[in-house]
């Protein structure tokens, strides 16, 4: 028997550490292949509860010490914060209502950050009590040591993670510690003496042996991995590739490496922005084109850093001083970014200890704290919209475009396998355009009057021999704000136009207020994309070509016929009037297309607005009655875990009560005992397979230094052998049994 404090202590922390290394093993691949972030801070948690099991705290201090680390993440890694708060405590509580109605609906999109987050913890919580339980009362840890092999052999396998050397750790680990339990176990079941030399004597051939089968594994030869995926695996994969083709939740995402497919509608709010006026809301841009997407620059990613007040390094230049507005964004998603009006200058809110940084690549802006991105819930802007001189626009000419830094040459990307025919189109609706300007706008007018259709749902995916942009110009001619501003950078890119792919969230909806400012609602909706063009001796300029959106008015007609007759040519004016007047009729007609199909917008806006209100009250009645059940499940769901969880403590209390309620003369001893059984294998004390009862209760007795639990078992095995329950003597059974009863309790 294991008889050394010390020694006892240094075996407990020792089955510990490997457990903890074990479980590193499992968070590593979790965390790199969901790109969850923050392992550290999940490792602290897994250390919080291996410790809280090594020194047997009280379960509710336990359970206390765990949630007040949980609510500490979520405010440090999604509301910014080191310390608590109600309002970010209330702002957590409404994610976690906002998730579970999500869960009810089905909609697993719907669920939030920090509730995914919390469902983790929850897990690493009973995963670690269950090894616990394995640990301390089964005395064996083979099925989370099997189970540990085969998820990094599926890992390895099945994903890009590289497992090899993680599962030669996990079997030296594996095998150690099983070792470890036997010897304990046989120590415990022998009862011999324990001495540090027969421990050693023990573990010494067990090292040896690890370290003998690990060479020869190394050693020996390898046999080539396979080339083909087994068959039930590829329909496995293949399935589950068919499952990603279907509809998905319209709404920001980073990734666009493969765009097409069909959307769904989804009006939950993203943030609200305070503003002059509706607009444009910009979060970066993408320059590499695929032929399927977009992607960005592969290595490092180079920033520059400021703080609050400072001149943001923007590639687009702003507005006037004079013109110099305030906005202000409330964030109701979780963003570790900052929201762009155009034209931004700084973003003015110095009452923390965040700075910023803008990748130069993309032009995202990013708050940080020591250099960690973080959530910035609110915070308020200065932009001055740019205005562009119609004359200066008119002024662009293709021969500037030569003289162009190499810097725009990134801009210029295009792949190799681009069909033809899509600059072949381009050069076709620019041809009678001389200036720059005039040749971006025929593009976007190219889509307004050529059989181009705006649709969620229409939208196809391009095989794996398409051309996405290829695909929508001359197949199928319906999509959404990817397809036509992709479709946009690439022909200008074709003409030799900089241009890059712009992604944030178009004009939100105006809440009505009291005051004399403009608030504005954001939703999932709203997420768009544009074009940003490149013109020589004007900069850069945005451009809107999906069909439905009004886009940009930030253009300054300065323009004023300086020439007179004298010096044009007769024939030369006759014909200038001609091309004018066809230019004029056009323009009449597109004006009054333009005002139809205005006027279907609005009426469509309308229609949505109010079935917007309906689902908004509908969803605000459904939000109540959700919290009205939610919040007494969430606690009596928590009084149950606590219950369970305590239950070491409790029990033995409420059977003292419980016997002394009804008489101990009036409990059989067989039920007595059973139940001390019972309360004695939640502290570790089990009776092993083959043991017999008498040694069981020595061991027991050696436990807690006394001789109750073998008078106990004596009595006890009398009422079930021989049935001589006269002789027993009744006051003892229960002095004994009252005794071990009260210890169990601490």
């Amino acid at each position: 028997m294991m008889n050394s404090p010390v020694m006892k202590w240094a075996s407990l922390i020792g089955l510990y550490l490997i457990i903890f290394l074990m479980l590193v093993e499992w968070l590593v691949p979790v965390v790199q292949l969901t790109n969850t972030g923050h392992l550290s801070l999940f490792l602290i948690f897994v250390l919080i509860c291996l410790g809280s099991n090594i020194l047997n705290l009280n379960g509710v201090l336990s359970f206390i010490i765990k949630m007040l680390y949980v609510i500490w993440f979520l405010m440090y890694v999604y509301m910014g914060t080191k310390v608590f708060s109600v309002e970010s405590f209330m702002k957590i509580a409404d994610e976690f209502v906002i998730s579970i109605q999500a869960l009810v609906d089905g909609n697993w999109d719907g669920v939030t950050d920090s509730f995914r987050s919390i469902l983790f913890f929850v897990l690493l919580w009973m995963t670690i009590y269950l090894i616990h339980h394995w640990l301390t009362v089964k005395h064996s840890v083979l099925y989370f040591f099997l189970t540990t092999i085969i998820f990094l052999s599926l890992l390895d396998t099945l994903t890009n993670y590289d497992a090899k050397y993680a599962i030669i750790r996990v079997m030296v680990l594996g095998i150690l510690l099983m070792g470890v339990l036997f010897i304990n176990r046989l120590f415990t079941n022998s009862q011999v003496k324990w001495k540090p030399r027969h421990y050693a004597m023990l573990m010494i051939p067990l090292i040896v042996m690890i370290i003998g089968s690990t060479a020869f594994a190394y050693i020996m030869p390898k046999k080539q991995a396979m080339v083909n995926v087994p068959e039930p695996i590829e329909s496995l994969v293949n399935w589950q590739n068919s499952q990603n083709s279907g509809i998905g939740k319209i709404g920001y995402v980073e990734d666009d490496r493969k765009l097409g497919g069909p959307f769904e509608e989804d009006n939950r709010p993203v943030f609200e922005a305070t503003a002059k006026e509706n607009q444009y809301w910009r979060v970066e841009t993408k320059n590499i084109y695929t032929g399927k997407g977009w992607e960005r620059k592969k290595g490092d990613i180079y920033v520059h850093t400021f703080g609050y007040g400072d001149e943001i390094p923007m590639s687009m230049k702003t507005g006037k001083k004079k013109n110099i507005d305030e906005a202000t964004i409330t964030l109701k998603k979780n963003y570790k970014f900052i929201l762009q009006p155009n034209g931004l200058k700084t973003i003015d809110q110095p009452n923390d200890e965040k700075s910023f940084y803008i990748e130069i690549d993309g032009e995202k802006i990013r708050p940080t704290i020591n250099e960690k991105r973080v959530l910035l819930p609110h915070y308020s802007m200065s932009y001055s919209t740019p205005e562009y001189s119609l004359k200066a626009l008119e002024k662009t000419r293709k021969s500037d475009l030569k003289k162009l830094s190499k810097d725009y040459n990134q801009y210029l990307q295009l792949p190799a396998s681009l069909p033809k025919r899509v600059k072949k189109l381009a050069v076709e609706i620019t041809k009678d355009e001389t200036n720059l300007y005039d040749k971006a706008n025929a593009i976007v007018s190219y889509f307004q009057y050529n059989g181009y259709k705006y649709s969620r749902n229409d939208v196809a995916i391009p095989s794996k021999k398409q051309d996405y942009v290829d695909q929508f110009l001359f197949e199928t001619k319906s999509g959404y704000c990817d397809n036509f501003s992709t479709s946009m950078v690439v022909m200008l890119r074709t003409l030799g136009i900089p241009a890059r792919w712009v992604k944030g969230f178009s004009e939100g909806d105006e809440v009505i207020s009291n005051d004399d400012t403009h608030h504005f609602v954001v939703t999932n909706n709203n997420a768009h994309s544009w074009v940003e063009a490149y013109l020589p001796g004007v900069g850069w300029m945005a451009f809107e070509p999906t069909i439905g959106f009004n886009g940009f008015d930030n253009v300054l007609d300065d323009v004023k016929d300086n020439q007179t007759e004298g010096t044009i040519n007769p024939k030369q004016k006759e014909n200038d009037q001609a091309k004018a007047e066809k230019k004029k009729k056009k323009k009449a007609e597109q004006k009054k297309k333009d005002k139809q199909e205005k006027a279907k917008i609005e009426e469509k806006k309308k229609q949505k607005q109010e079935k917007e209100k309906k689902h908004n009250l509908k969803q605000a009645t459904n939000n109540q009655v959700n919290k009205a059940i939610i919040i007494p499940v969430i606690i009596i769901l928590a009084l149950a875990m606590l219950i369970y969880f305590t239950r070491r403590k409790w029990m033995p209390k409420w059977l003292l009560m419980k016997y002394r309620l009804r008489g101990h003369n009036n409990i059989p001893i067989d039920k007595m005992y059973e139940d001390l059984l019972k309360q004695l294998s939640l502290i570790g004390l089990s009776k092993a397979q083959g043991q017999t009862l008498g040694d069981f209760a020595k061991q027991v007795d050696a436990h807690f230094g006394t001789h109750h639990m073998s008078i106990l078992t004596r009595a006890y095995e009398k009422k079930i052998y021989s049935k001589e329950t006269s002789i027993i003597d009744k006051d003892k059974i229960k002095e004994c049994w009252k005794y071990l009863i009260n210890h169990l309790t601490g």
